[in-house]
């Protein structure tokens, strides 16, 4: 999981070049989010996935919607899993702040029409992530 992680997102100091398509993280992050699926709450460790969340919320503005999608059960799975000070340097209050941001992105993206944005419906079952993560997240308020 951590070395997945590392494509995902190579942090400043890592030697990691990305140079993958969009097709490819969003495999990753889906491989990734199978994988914490998984695991344990408890199991996880605090260093390895700061800055998770915000990395994922920042995904949520992609034109791509495979990649948007991605983003949206990764962050569902962070917030099922009740650890977010594992994947989060902020304190408990800005956890809440930050679920609020992430929400307002949400609906940001699903209030939005025309051309210049994806609607992260699948095409071929009608499933829309946004639409599903906006819901859940907005239930663990």
């Amino acid at each position: 999981m951590k070395l997945l992680w590392d494509l995902i997102n190579p942090g400043t100091d890592s030697s990691i070049e990305r140079k993958d398509s969009l097709a490819i993280l969003t495999v990753m992050i889906s491989a990734w989010s199978f994988l914490l699926f998984t695991i344990d709450g408890w199991r996880l460790s605090h260093k390895n996935w700061q800055g998770a969340i915000t990395y994922f919320s920042n995904i949520l503005d992609s034109n791509d919607e495979a990649l948007c999608a991605a983003a949206c059960e990764a962050l569902a799975l962070v917030f099922e899993s009740n650890c977010l000070e594992k994947f989060s340097s902020k304190t408990k209050d800005s956890n809440k702040e930050l679920k609020d941001n992430i929400i307002k992105q949400l609906r940001s993206r699903l209030s939005e029409t025309g051309n210049e944005r994806i609607s992260s419906q699948d095409p071929r079952t009608g499933f829309n992530s946004a639409s599903a993560t906006l819901d859940f997240l907005e239930v663990l308020i």
